[in-house]
């Protein structure tokens, strides 16, 4: 999906924007009559006589962007920012703005949903009026996402989400529950309990757990009904909500879904085995045979010698999924010191996943060093995305050039692009490559750096 060049859409105002000396006026002018091309070269002569112009700056990044031309992009904001010292965040938000605003108006519903998030997510009130003109839309994810993004600041809004709640779409369902639930709450009470017999699992699972989050106490019989339904995320959502509740007998549930075949399900019973206060039962299922049932009823417990022995068991397993569950865990489990002797342990695991599970908790316990080079000696592997992403965030540039590199790199397709913004977002960092990819090939990588931009600068 191509959406236009970014051009006179930011080209209103722009003249007053970019700096009182007007070293770019000639740059502007040729923008607005929509010579991207032109623009550019007058930006570039501008910066030949005045380099510390930013105006002249801004209309270079502006024109390479209205081209379509990412690495332009790129090289124009990296010089920029090497200038300055930093990052231009009002430019960056206003240049994302209007990236949103194409996808809002393109015929992409997944272009539509992510720009509908972002500016909800971000509080962009420059846009809420073209998310307002979405709740029309023949997509019904898309008028649910628009409708509950604005839910107290349009008139017609409540009733466009409440319909969406009779949507044929089970996704456009779940998205209205959600909303209304999260933004409205108790007042919207007898529809996420209609919601809780909804066909749909995953609109089931969304309303159970907001009954137990509003500890609906009328709800209990339902949500023992569902500890029998056939979908074990929708069992798992109501042992939690039960226990959240805190109503009925507890430790009836609790047998129940502690008997459960699905794992999910015997985590949310240890949920309710500590709701109903059943600390001999907690203490034996310590030895549960299953390492993270016996883990997290060992840290129910408050017992350090059985929270430390069930931890053990769990980074003993040659399940390397429950050895990283382990690492992830052990700060919760038992004090930071015996925490970073495990993880430390751990940061020798032959799997990769586990390896990085350590770094994490070893940061989080006060060996950045250990964790840092752990991270970077993943760099050239598949989970290398995820290793910059923890090393940006530390501050660390190799973190940040790899970012860089994978969202520039021509060789990945678009997901793998969509992919390193996302891992920017997690790492909490702008780089040029990011901000090229506002002017990528492809629309979904756009619109998602364009998101990423405006969450990074929240």
């Amino acid at each position: 999906m191509r959406l236009a060049p970014l051009g006179l859409s930011l080209g209103l105002n722009l003249l007053l924007a970019l700096g009182c000396a007007q070293h770019n006026k000639q740059s502007v002018t040729l923008y607005e009559a929509g010579d991207y091309a032109g623009a550019a070269r007058a930006a570039e002569a501008g910066l030949a006589t005045h380099p510390k112009d930013s105006g002249l700056w801004q209309m270079r990044i502006r024109a390479a962007l209205a081209l379509g031309d990412a690495p332009g992009v790129a090289r124009a904001y990296e010089s920029y920012r090497a200038h300055y010292g930093g990052d231009d965040e009002t430019l960056l938000r206003d240049l994302a703005i209007a990236t949103l605003g194409q996808a809002l108006a393109s015929p992409s519903a997944k272009l539509k949903l992510t720009a509908i998030e972002a500016v909800a997510s971000a509080e962009l009130h420059a846009l809420a009026d073209q998310v307002a003109e979405r709740m029309g839309d023949e997509n019904d994810q898309v008028a649910a996402s628009a409708a509950i993004a604005i839910l107290r600041g349009y008139p017609q809004a409540p009733q466009v989400a409440d319909d969406m709640l009779r949507s044929e779409d089970p996704e456009a369902r779940r998205i209205a529950l959600d909303g209304i639930a999260r933004k409205i709450g108790a007042i919207a009470i007898a529809e996420i309990r209609k919601a809780a017999e909804d066909p749909e699992p995953r609109v089931r699972r969304a309303a159970l757990r907001w009954l137990g989050q509003l500890k609906d106490r009328p709800s209990q019989e339902l949500l023992e009904r569902a500890l029998r339904h056939a979908d074990e995320g929708v069992r798992a959502a109501a042992a939690t909500a039960l226990a959240r509740l805190g109503a009925g007998d507890l430790a009836a549930f609790a047998k129940q879904a502690l008997a459960d075949r699905a794992l999910a399900v015997r985590l949310a019973g240890v949920e309710l085995l500590r709701a109903a206060k059943q600390t001999a039962e907690l203490t034996a299922l310590a030895e549960d045979p299953e390492p993270l049932v016996a883990l997290e009823a060992a840290i129910a417990t408050n017992e350090p010698a059985l929270r430390a022995r069930a931890l053990e068991r769990a980074a003993a397993s040659d399940k390397w999924t429950t050895r990283a569950a382990a690492a992830n865990t052990a700060a919760r489990a038992v004090d930071r010191t015996a925490a970073a002797a495990l993880a430390k342990r751990l940061a020798g695991d032959p799997e990769l996943a586990v390896r990085l599970a350590a770094a994490r908790t070893l940061a989080s316990t006060g060996d950045r060093a250990a964790a840092i080079e752990i991270f970077a000696a993943a760099l050239g592997t598949d989970a290398a995305l995820s290793a910059a992403a923890d090393l940006a965030r530390f501050g660390d540039a190799r973190g940040e050039q790899a970012l860089d590199a994978a969202i520039r790199s021509t060789a990945s397709g678009a997901d793998q692009r969509a992919a390193a913004v996302a891992a920017h977002v997690t790492a909490r960092r702008v780089t040029p490559g990011l901000v090229a990819a506002l002017a990528d090939g492809s629309g979904v990588v756009r619109v998602e750096a364009a998101a990423a931009l405006v969450a990074i600068a929240r």
